[in-house]
């Protein structure tokens, strides 16, 4: 499965209609795993995300393809690129966020790979309705973003589901994260009720997805690399 994000801070400076977006996103939904829309719960902010869930690369590809029948999607790729992931989701073992899947697997690897790049997490979730929850959401928001390495933290609400919500954060870099990580874990007690109580979903199912950022962006009609370093013209690397 390929996790496909979308983030964009001001759609109207780049002419997104977000109305026509959620109706090609609706139609999206026909054709992969799953696709959402998203609209920041941060009072007077414009930005919005996109989650796309892909069965495979080809799926997805097809999407992209689809010119005619995705033009405002098409005008997003354009506008911010997307963010592709081979989709795995954590969970949290005694204080860590470890992938599901190898926690299935067992600890067979005497490796432990460096984190050397952004950390991506985006969060799926529902949560009980309440009435209090996106104020104290707002003051996570602005708390949050004032801490060092923090590039961007946002949650966000399913723009058809009330109460659905996508959490993306961004951090410079894992030793970043981990500050981060521990900071929350030591002062939780202080920070006080965030107002989200787990709900059940009516649509897809909760994940907790941790990925190092990697971005596209879109040109001539393909996704390669932001980074021109992870660039290749002789090797079709798969998602992998």
């Amino acid at each position: 499965m390929l996790r496909v994000l979308h983030e964009i801070a001001d759609p109207a400076a780049h002419g997104i209609d977000a109305e026509a977006l959620q109706a090609e996103i609706t139609q999206l939904r026909q054709r992969v795993a799953g696709a959402e829309l998203y609209r920041s719960l941060v009072p007077g902010e414009t930005a919005f995300a996109v989650s796309i869930l892909a069965v495979d690369e080809h799926s997805y590809s097809a999407v992209v393809r689809d010119t005619q029948n995705c033009p405002t999607y098409h005008q997003l790729l354009q506008a911010v690129g997307a963010e592709i992931y081979v989709a795995e989701p954590f969970a949290v073992d005694n204080g860590c966020w470890v992938s599901e899947e190898a926690s299935t697997r067992g600890a067979d690897s005497v490796i432990a790979w460096p984190g050397d790049a952004p950390v991506r997490i985006a969060i799926h979730n529902a949560v009980q309705d309440n009435p209090e929850m996106r104020a104290l959401t707002a003051a996570e928001i602005a708390d949050t973003r004032r801490e060092p390495g923090c590039e961007t933290y946002c949650w966000y609400e399913n723009a058809e589901l009330s109460n659905h919500l996508l959490l993306l954060e961004l951090w410079s870099d894992q030793r970043i994260y981990d500050l981060h990580w521990f900071g929350r874990m030591v002062t939780a007690a202080y920070r006080g009720d965030s107002g989200r109580q787990p709900a059940e979903m009516q649509r897809g199912t909760p994940s907790r997805e941790f990925y190092r950022y990697h971005h596209f962006d879109y040109h001539y009609g393909r996704l390669l690399p932001r980074r021109a370093e992870h660039n290749s013209h002789t090797v079709r690397w798969t998602a992998r």
